[in-house]
């Protein structure tokens, strides 16, 4: 067990980050609304901007809105991701994490491995013998129970689907950490935080402004985004 725990666990570390850098005040942001503890504050990040870091159709695939949250004086604000929807023309979208984003571009190639050609079967039953007693004449029956194990070779159709390791996989490891890397951190903070959010892009592409929704416990605010720049 901590041959598997303790791996995942460096691995959640190493792909820890920051967020970004919150602009001095969140009137330079477009989009900012007050709640009773802090003022949320947003941007669309263009799709430009994305293409620098990330594959070209990664902007086809996400809606990026860099969040900015602006504690009220003395106030402590618990800051979670999925306190935030985007309101689209044909529904909502919640946030996709950095590691349900990064298995898009990770391969997903059948790769068939060598114990997979050998198959372990057991087989149980119940024999019935009848014959003479020598000794009384009488017509007897018998009882017992067996079991066999057989080993097999070929394709085993029930086995799991096995992903091979390649170059797109250590591709998919660098989106990963620089989606994390950038990601609006979950915590408490009494600081101003900043941070981007990735939300599935609509099927329907809408030219005009998207709503952000905020709601935490009693506080709440909706931001009207407009296209990024």
């Amino acid at each position: 067990m901590r041959q598997i725990v303790y791996p995942l666990m460096i691995s959640a570390l190493a792909f820890a980050g920051d967020g970004r850098t919150p602009r001095s005040s969140s009137a330079d942001y477009p989009a900012h609304r007050d709640t009773k503890t802090a003022t949320i504050a947003a941007v669309r990040v263009p799709a430009e901007q994305l293409n620098k870091t990330f594959p070209s159709d990664f902007a086809n695939k996400y809606v990026v809105v860099e969040v900015a949250i602006y504690p009220k004086d003395g106030a402590t604000v618990d800051v979670a991701t999925m306190d935030f929807v985007l309101r689209l023309a044909d529904g909502e979208s919640r946030p996709d994490t950095p590691e349900e984003i990064a298995g898009l571009w990770r391969p997903h190639t059948a790769h068939p491995d060598v114990t997979s050609k050998t198959h372990v079967t057991t087989e149980t039953g119940v024999i019935v013998a009848s014959g003479t007693d020598p000794v009384t004449g009488r017509r007897v029956t018998n009882t017992g129970t067996y079991e066999r194990v057989g080993v097999s070779g070929g394709d085993d159709p029930n086995r799991p689907v096995q992903y091979p390791t390649s170059a797109s996989s250590a591709d998919a490891d660098r989106i990963e950490a620089q989606l994390a890397k950038w990601e609006l951190q979950d915590g408490k903070t009494s600081s101003p935080v900043a941070g981007y959010i990735y939300f599935p892009a609509p099927q329907k592409k809408s030219k005009g402004a998207l709503e952000l929704q905020y709601a935490h416990e009693d506080s709440s605010a909706n931001l009207k985004l407009p296209p990024a720049k």
